[in-house]
């Protein structure tokens, strides 16, 4: 029962995502975003210049920036699905992306402002405005730099030496992460129908990021199968935590969120370079050991 669960988890996970991930794809999804950005335009225009039932009018964005926002909003979207789908692949390269996930919050977040900005501008409305602009964009290019730094630092290798125990682990990973895929779908859903009734959204990126630390987590203690090495399972603790960093980071109000998620960057760099420095050789002789004997 096991087993054909664990097949079974393999074969969707492989399926799903070598569409999404397919040139196709990504084709259709950039196309998509650029019809609702030209399409928000539109509905904003006719929002602002036309007296519009107000039952209606309350639905409609009434600035040109929120086809910005809510473009970058179903960007991050996508982001997020590409994070669920690395997730079953590397661990590493999914913290990669919730930082560049992060990143692209901030900017979001820079673009936002702007529909705060009252024309004609006056320098004492303008000044709250410019410098939360100021810092969501120094604090996304800080955390830009760090995620490249910190992907070249990478030295990819499995758990296991074992073929069997490799297999096992990754189908696990993948059944996550069909599961975090049905949870991003219901989450997505509810938020819309917060929206449209009017109510206080549920804060989609905030919750999805909640789900992802209990995820990690649990990575980590699957991970405690197929390998004992301190090192690692500090490494891969380390890196659950930085999700958490990150989910503070959403929470925290403005100026706050940018520090923490410069200071949760410079934490990943500093585990990935001590352990590449000091244990990556070592465990590379232990795993070639247990294979050969």
């Amino acid at each position: 029962m096991k087993d054909k669960f664990l097949t079974f988890s393999f074969t969707v996970f492989d399926k799903i995502s070598k569409k999404f991930e397919s040139p196709k794809g990504f084709n259709i999804i950039s196309s998509g975003l650029a019809i609702i950005f030209i399409v928000s335009l539109f509905i904003a225009f006719v929002n602002i210049n036309f007296n519009l039932p107000e039952s209606i009018a309350y639905l409609l964005p009434d600035n040109y920036f929120f086809a910005v926002e809510i473009t970058f909003t179903i960007l991050l979207a996508v982001e997020i699905i590409e994070m669920v789908f690395i997730l079953a692949h590397s661990v590493t390269d999914s913290v990669a992306k919730q930082f560049e996930i992060l990143s692209l919050i901030l900017l979001r977040q820079a673009f936002k402002e702007f529909s705060n900005i009252d024309m004609p501008i006056e320098i004492v409305s303008i000044i709250q405005p410019a410098t939360y602009i100021l810092s969501d964009i120094f604090g996304a290019l800080f955390i830009f730099a760090g995620v490249l730094i910190f992907k070249k630092m990478q030295k990819h290798r499995v758990i296991t030496s074992n073929d069997e125990d490799s297999y096992k682990f990754t189908a696990l990973k993948k059944a996550l992460a069909l599961f975090m895929l049905a949870a991003f779908i219901i989450i997505g859903i509810y938020d819309i129908a917060l929206y449209i009734d009017g109510a206080e959204q549920f804060q989609f990126f905030t919750m999805f990021y909640s789900l992802l630390i209990f995820t990690d987590i649990l990575i980590v203690i699957i991970s405690l199968r197929y390998s004992h090495l301190y090192c690692v399972v500090f490494r891969n603790t380390g890196f659950a935590i930085a999700t958490i960093l990150i989910r503070f980071a959403l929470s925290l109000p403005r100026y706050y969120d940018t520090a923490m998620g410069i200071l949760s960057i410079i934490f990943v760099i500093l585990i990935t370079y001590v352990y590449n420095k000091f244990e990556f050789k070592r465990i590379k002789e232990v795993l070639w050991k247990q294979k050969n004997s």
